[in-house]
Order: C-alpha cells, then structure tokens, then sequence
C-alpha cells in the first residue's frame, strides 16, 4: 500500500505543476514571454483519480495511516478540480498551497520515518483476519456456499498456504455439505496430513491435568479430564456411526452415557499391561488419560511413581512415533514429487514403478491413484500413437512384408498395454483400433500372433 501511495504522490505532484495558474502581485509589470505553457491534464483523468482513492477510503484491510494519506490526496485532486475554473480567490490560493503542504509533509514523513526498510504488515494481516472471520461465521451459520465462495477469494488474495488448517477444516466439511465431494476430498486429506502432524484438543486438555497434577490441583485435574472424556465419547461416536454406515447397518438409537470404572478394579501390573497395549497401537491420549484418571484415584506412593514412570514412558514412545512419521512423511512427499516430475520427463513407467513402491509402504491414497492413472494415461496414449504411426506406414507401403511386419507390430504394441492395464478406462479405444487392425491383416490372410 505504501508503494501504491508513494505512486499517487508522484502522478500528484507532476499533476498539480500545471494546474495551478500562477498569482501576479497587480503592482508588478510581468514582461512579455514566448515560452509556451503545456496543455492542462483532461478533467476526466482528476475524476478517475479521485475515484480510485474513494474506492481505496472503502476498502478492507487499509490501514489507517494509508488512509489519512489516501483522504488527502482526495482532498487535493477536489481542489485542483475547482481550479480548472480558472480564476482563484486568494482565500483558494492559500487552501492549495496548504493542501500541498500537507501532501507533502506526509511523502517526507512515510519516506524518512524510522521505520523505513520495515513492512508493514498491519493491513494484509487485518485483512486476512476479516476474511477469516467471515468464514467461521457463515460455517456456523450454516451458509456453507457462502464459506466456500469466501475461501476461494481468501486464496486467491494471499495464495493457496492461506487455507491453514483451521480454515482448511470448514472449507472441506462445507464442500462435502454442497455434495462437491471429489473437492471436499482433495482439500479434506491434505488437511488432515497436516493436522496430523500437529497437537491436537485432546493432546493439549492431556497435558493441562497433567500439569494440573504436577501443582498438586488436583480437582483441576479432574475437571480437564471430564472435558477430555467428553472428547472422547465424541470421536467414539463419530467413529461407530462410520462403523455402522460401511457396514450397512441403520442408525440405532445412542447409548446412554453411562461410564465405567473397570480399571480401578484391577491390579496395577494388569492395568499398566492395557496401558502398554494402548501405547503399541499408538493411542498415545488414551493410554495418557487412563494414567492421569488413575494417578487422580491414588494417594501419593509406590503406585503414584509407577504412573509418573509411564507417562514419561508415552512422552518418549509418542516422540519416537511423531519423528518416524515425519521420516516416512517427508519420504513420501519426495516420492510424490519424483513421480511428477517423471511423468513430466515422459518417463510414466519409472513414474508408475515409483507410485507403487509408495502404495506398497502406506496404502493407496487419491493422491497417489490419481497421479499413477494420469501416468498410465499418458502411457497409454504414447502407445497409442506409437501403434497408429505403424499402421499409417502399413497402408502407406506397396511391400507386403513390410505391410505385415508394421501392422504386427501396432497389433502387439495394443495388446500388450490392455493386458497390462486391464482397468484402463481408455481399454475401449485400445479395442477398437485392434478391431480395426484386425480386420486389415485378415483381408490380407495375417493372423494375429497372441
């Protein structure tokens, strides 16, 4: 914005040197000069002036310094508009020169202040926070096209690292709710690889009646663990309600949310077994929020040091796992892009061999099928023109043993890619041209090798 005052600044000034005629003392003899006096700018171009910086008074995310600036110039380009009169009052002529003061005390001030070299970073910041605002609020409004329409222009001002995963979250559900699934999908995973990297609501509320305990509060310890139980039932119920829905089941009715108590019937050795179970698939809050409920229970002793033990126990495991994760992570991603940039190479079976090796290690995911079906595709579609350059030449050539040999060869070529990708929706195109192929080399007497 700086830049964009500094530029009406300049056209300002060179503007007004021809605007403002020039006030004689009455007393004083003016000798007659030859030298001409250029053409005024058109009066449209002040009115397209003074449309922008009105335009740029009403605009979100302008800071309030660009905006004193922006109102002077405004003032300033109004007044040279009722200079193209022609005639000026000294009471105007005083107004002008004061106006251009004020323009110009601003220039020198913003150029030279100390904070120059500095950017400014208060506009797009505020920016970017009312834009933000307005998307929560339509999503829990319920407005999810409005959401949609408002993350697409919130990525089109400040780029697609805009839609963090806060944003990125209700943009994919609200997507999802228009039934644009294939979009909810790709936005939907890349933000869920994100957020898994990254603490969540139950990991923090863990932590928090963890330190609670740590400072001996241990009623607010027990207060985060409710909050965290709740979570809990939360995701137990989003996930059954999936459970039920692959497996074709109807919706029953919620169970009553009745909580039980098992673990403090059991011995500890047994109850510390469940929590190392726990820890072996990776439920790390879980195995945490059963320690922090039973450290709770306990008096201080034996058992109480056995409990801190293992949750400095799930504080290593879980480091150990999130450091992998990133390994294998940043080892995908480099996979991923080897295989685009492969593809761009034209090198699709080096591609395809990458993407496997990939779904080898972590499973299919749209990602990696979409990107191995565009390799496969343009595979298939360089064979495809590679067979049809042979049987261009077989009809072209009076030799009829060249004629077999090329028309064989487009034969084989075709056959060859349908049976290695069977599954290939351009199978039907492949088809028909070994239809057509066919029925060249039997009007001939060829028969077709398998």
């Amino acid at each position: 914005m700086k830049k964009l005052m500094t530029v009406f600044l300049v056209m300002f000034l060179v503007s007004v040197s021809g605007c403002i005629p020039v006030l004689q003392k009455p007393d004083v003899v003016i000798p007659k000069s030859e030298s001409r006096i250029g053409p005024l700018p058109p009066l449209d171009l002040l009115d397209r002036k003074i449309e922008v910086l009105n335009e740029i008074l009403h605009r979100e995310g302008v800071s309030e310094k660009d905006k004193e600036i922006a109102s002077t110039l405004l003032e300033s380009y109004k007044t040279l508009k009722l200079a193209y009169s022609g005639h000026l009052t000294e009471l105007e002529y005083r107004h002008v020169i004061n106006t251009l003061f004020k323009i110009l005390s601003a220039l020198d001030e913003d150029y030279f202040s100390e904070q120059k070299g500095v950017p400014d970073y208060s506009g797009p910041m505020n920016l970017f926070s009312v834009k933000r605002n307005k998307i929560m609020d339509s999503y829990l409004a319920g407005d999810f096209k409005a959401v949609i329409n408002h993350c697409l222009e919130l990525k089109s001002v400040f780029g697609p690292d805009a839609l963090i995963p806060e944003i990125g979250l209700v943009f994919a559900l609200s997507l999802g709710k228009q039934g644009m699934l294939k979009d909810a999908i790709n936005i939907g995973e890349g933000i869920a690889r994100e957020m898994e990297a990254n603490p969540d609501i139950i990991h923090l509320r863990a932590k928090i009646a963890e330190w609670h305990l740590n400072l001996g509060q241990r009623e607010k310890a027990l207060h985060m663990y409710d909050k965290l139980t709740d979570n809990l039932d939360e995701r137990e119920g989003i996930l059954k309600g999936l459970t039920r829905k692959i497996a074709g089941k109807t919706e029953p009715k919620p169970p009553s949310n009745t909580r039980t108590d098992s673990q403090a019937l059991i011995p500890m050795d047994e109850f510390l077994l469940k929590v190392d179970d726990l820890v072996q698939k990776h439920a790390y809050d879980e195995a945490r929020l059963l320690l922090i409920k039973q450290r709770i229970r306990l008096e201080e002793g034996p058992d109480t040091e056995l409990i801190d033990e293992a949750l400095k126990g799930i504080e290593i495991a879980e480091e150990k796992f999130e450091k992998e994760k990133r390994s294998r992570d940043t080892y995908i991603n480099e996979t991923i892009e080897t295989a685009k940039k492969l593809i761009e190479e034209e090198s699709f079976e080096e591609a395809i061999a990458k993407i496997d090796e990939l779904q080898n290690l972590r499973g299919p995911s749209s990602e990696s099928m979409a990107l191995k079906n565009r390799a496969i595709e343009k595979l298939i579609n360089r064979e495809r023109n590679r067979a049809a350059k042979l049987f261009l030449a077989a009809k072209k050539t009076d030799d009829r043993l060249k004629k077999e040999k090329y028309l064989l060869s487009s034969y084989k070529i075709l056959k060859a890619i349908i049976d290695k990708y069977p599954s290939s929706p351009l199978n039907n195109k492949l088809k028909s041209h070994i239809k057509t192929l066919t029925e060249e080399m039997e009007g001939l007497g060829i028969t077709p090798e398998s």
